[in-house]
Formats: C-alpha cells, sequence, structure tokens
C-alpha cells in the first residue's frame, strides 16, 4: 500500500506537469505568433476593418434615416396640387430613400393617387415593394395592393394577398378585414362554401354575442345557404 508521502509527491508531479504543458503550450504559441507575425497583423487588420465597417454602417443608416424623416415632410409640404406631379414627387423620393420607412410610405401615398386616377395596376407596380418589404407599414401595402388587384379585376391574386396578409399580421382588426375581404372575392367567384369558411374564421376571433360578430355570423349563414346548406346556427352566447 503507498504511503501517504508517495501519493503526495504524484499528486504534486501530476500539478506541476499541468503547469508545465499549460506553460509550453503558451511558449508554443508565442514562438508561432513571431514566426507567422504577417499572418498576426492581417488578421488583426481585417477584424479591425470588419467592426468599423459595421459601425460605419449602423452610422450611416441612422443618418440616412434622420434625412429621410426630414426631407419626406418636406415633400409632402411642397406635393403640387397635379396629381401626375404628385406621383413623380413621391415616386422620385422614394426611389433616392428606397429602404427606409419614409419611401414606403411615399409608395403607398402614391399608390392611392394612381388608384384616384383609376389606374389600378400602376398602383400595383407601386406599391408591391411596401407589401413584399420589411418596413412597418408592410401591411397597409399588402391591403392596398390586394384592394388595387381587386380593382384590376385579377380577383385570384387579390384573394391571395387578403390570405397572405390574414395570415403574417399580428393585428386582429386587419386579419378580420383582410378574410372578410377575401371571403366577398370568393362570393363574386360564386365559392360560397369557401366565403362561409372564412366568415367563420372572422366570427370566430371576434367576442361573443357583439353586434359585430352578429353581423359576419348572418353573412356566414347566408353563404351557406346559397352553397345549399342549412344556416348555422348562432354560435353560442
Amino acid at each position: 500500500m503507498a504511503s501517504h508521502s508517495s501519493v503526495a509527491r504524484r499528486e504534486l508531479r501530476k500539478a506541476v506537469d499541468a503547469d508545465d504543458a499549460v506553460m509550453m503550450r503558451a511558449a508554443e504559441m508565442a514562438e508561432w505568433a513571431r514566426n507567422n507575425a504577417r499572418v498576426v497583423i492581417i488578421a488583426a487588420v481585417a477584424a479591425a476593418v470588419v467592426v468599423g465597417g459595421a459601425l460605419y454602417y449602423r452610422v450611416y443608416k441612422s443618418q440616412r434615416a434622420e434625412r429621410a424623416a426630414v426631407q419626406y415632410l418636406q415633400t409632402q409640404m411642397g406635393l403640387p396640387a397635379d396629381t401626375t406631379q404628385a406621383i413623380r414627387a413621391l415616386s422620385g423620393f422614394a426611389s433616392r430613400f428606397d429602404g427606409t420607412t419614409e419611401a414606403a410610405e411615399a409608395r403607398l401615398a402614391a399608390a392611392q393617387l394612381w388608384l384616384i386616377k383609376g389606374q389600378p395596376a400602376k398602383a400595383v407596380d407601386e406599391v408591391r415593394p411596401v407589401a413584399e418589404g420589411g418596413t412597418p407599414v408592410a401591411d397597409q401595402g399588402m391591403q392596398l395592393m390586394a384592394a388595387a388587384l381587386a380593382q384590376q379585376g385579377k380577383r385570384q391574386e387579390a384573394l391571395d394577398a387578403f390570405l397572405k396578409l390574414a395570415d403574417r399580421t399580428d393585428l386582429q382588426y386587419v386579419k378580420e378585414d383582410a378574410l372578410t375581404q377575401a371571403a366577398v372575392l370568393r362570393e363574386q367567384a360564386n365559392d360560397w362554401n369557401g366565403a362561409a369558411e372564412l366568415y367563420q374564421k372572422v366570427a370566430e376571433g371576434m367576442e361573443k354575442g357583439s353586434p359585430d360578430r352578429a353581423i359576419v355570423e348572418m353573412h356566414m349563414a347566408e353563404a351557406r345557404a346559397h352553397a345549399g346548406a342549412a344556416p348555422a346556427a348562432p354560435a353560442a352566447k
């Protein structure tokens, strides 16, 4: 049986060996760094460029957003009375500050003016980047694009846009409106079962016994009646 002193010596030797290994590893790394100074310097410079570039981009993006906010206000205040010229001013601003929330708002305004002029196809082209973008007004863009597609006579594309909006939005009232508009489009296509299904989804998100829900349930019952099914019983209150 090993004595306590021999055990202690082995434990001490293990600790010393571990320290030696760490020191040897550190010495090896230092030697490698001396022999590869050029690589180390290049790596350090590259890292500095990446960090500096990211910082510059954040500062640039912030300053650009501030300029966009100021210039969009100026653009709004200086819009001409002529609709065509107003659209040109809004579209020009949107092109200069593409990617900002203000640019998206300018495209929304221009698309609305195209609709007023009775040109839904141009409204769709104007607002599509907003609907498919990532700005806070993307849902408004999708809603306007769907309405313009419907006005253009592209019922299925409008229906798809409304359903996509209902699926992605976090706002309940936007979801309800999108599903209702989609249901109306299905009614126009004589898809009464499909319309009833959408009305049911709208009703399920509403407060039981509320006047709005009662109206939606009435539309759902009418759609089911047109489809040849018995009207649905009112939801329990």
